[in-house]
């Protein structure tokens, strides 16, 4: 009699072959990471991001390479990568800290179908930028700088009567 289970463990080489694949899906290649992700939280082996970093390189996708490595960085907190002639070998996460937000947020970006090449992807795991206070000495000095035939005291005169 056959075996008629599914085996339904996750294969690293057809994750990465997948992703690799997608390149014109942006889509796709989220699902594909975040499957990758999920591995790695579940098993602690970074083989998969790794190997999806290289296979972007290889492609000379560089955004891609570097989405893959500062994405991963933002789920693992303190990871660190281990490159040999300026090419990475590895990441290590021992000692890091899995962000479950970070986590929560690629599992929403895959299930709303976002791609990894868009800008939603990109700014779902930048913080909230402040507004910025603004620098009035740096104002002055560009100002003064763009507009050298004004006298710095007829630019005082006149900022101080606005």
């Amino acid at each position: 009699m056959e075996n008629t289970m599914t085996n339904t463990a996750f294969c690293v080489d057809k994750c990465v072959a997948n992703f690799a694949s997608s390149v014109g899906n942006g889509a796709t290649m989220t699902k594909h990471y975040v499957a990758a992700v999920n591995y790695v939280v579940e098993t602690r082996d970074t083989t998969p991001i790794t190997r999806m970093y290289q296979a972007a390189k290889r492609r000379g996708d560089n955004k891609t390479a570097s989405l893959i490595v500062s994405t991963f960085s933002k789920v693992f907190v303190g990871a660190s990568a281990t490159r040999k002639n300026k090419e990475l070998v590895g990441i290590k996460i021992s000692g890091s800290t899995l962000s479950n937000e970070a986590v929560s947020i690629l599992h929403d970006l895959a299930k709303d179908k976002v791609s990894m090449r868009g800008p939603k992807f990109a700014n779902a795991f930048k913080a909230p930028s402040e507004e910025k206070e603004l620098d009035l000495i740096a104002f002055v000095q560009r100002a003064l700088k763009n507009n050298p035939k004004v006298s710095n005291v007829a630019f005082a005169a006149a900022f101080s009567a606005a």
